[in-house]
């Protein structure tokens, strides 16, 4: 992922990259071959009509293989033009439907039904993220479960300082930061259109010169049920 950060810390706000974090060992190269050569995924249409069965003779199919579209088949899928449907069991598209969130507790009974929000990305809007309260890295390691986490970096030496300060207050205080959306820091991260909100903390190392500073987002708390 490479997109970009907005965001503010003590009285300073700047855009930073934001990308995967890398590897500390590379990972193995694995190359799939075959005798014919170099294997490799390419998406291509299958050219399956499904014709109607009743009124389809042994004839017909033996004589013109109407269930197969051989002008489509094994064209190349251009993924920029495709865009998801749903089918419902006799394979017809629905185009009227209401997507709907489930909420479960935490002992996994079903809580609350709602209909899904269409959110929009914030993470680099013209109002910055703020960096807000610190949490003890403990506390937060043992209330959330983290689904991802991503590098900042910079990008220019004023981008290095500022975030080798940012990291080195987390390093020296052995906490994370919470970073939160909107006018007063409090809402949740979206990072891109249509996408789940995340709770963000930021959790920074430092070496000397050297800086590593991440993004780490939760959308599960750990409780214990009642």
């Amino acid at each position: 992922m490479n997109t970009t950060i907005h965001l503010e810390y003590d009285g300073k706000a700047a855009r930073f990259p934001l990308q995967s974090p890398k590897r500390k060992n590379p990972e193995p190269s694995v190359e799939k071959r075959t005798a014919a050569g170099r294997v490799s995924r390419l998406r291509v249409f299958n050219a399956n009509r499904k014709p109607e069965p009743i009124g389809l003779t042994a004839d017909e199919v033996a004589a013109g293989d109407p269930e197969i579209d051989l002008n489509k088949a094994g064209a190349i899928a251009d993924t920029d033009l495709l865009c998801p449907a749903y089918l419902d069991q006799k394979g017809e598209v629905i185009r009227d439907f209401e997507e709907i969130e489930v909420v479960e507790a935490a002992d996994g009974t079903e809580k609350e039904r709602r209909p899904r929000t269409r959110r929009e990305a914030n993470i680099n809007d013209i109002r910055p993220l703020k960096v807000g309260r610190l949490m003890p890295v403990s506390e937060a390691f043992e209330s959330f479960v983290f689904r991802a986490a991503y590098q900042v970096v910079h990008a220019d030496g004023l981008g290095h300082e500022f975030l080798l300060r940012l990291a080195g207050k987390l390093h020296e205080d052995k906490s994370v930061a919470v970073v939160g959306a909107g006018p007063k820091g409090n809402l949740p991260l979206v990072l891109r259109e249509k996408g789940s909100p995340y709770r963000a903390f930021l959790y920074g190392e430092v070496q000397g010169d050297t800086y590593r500073l991440l993004l780490l987002l939760s959308n599960q708390e750990l409780k214990l049920p009642a």
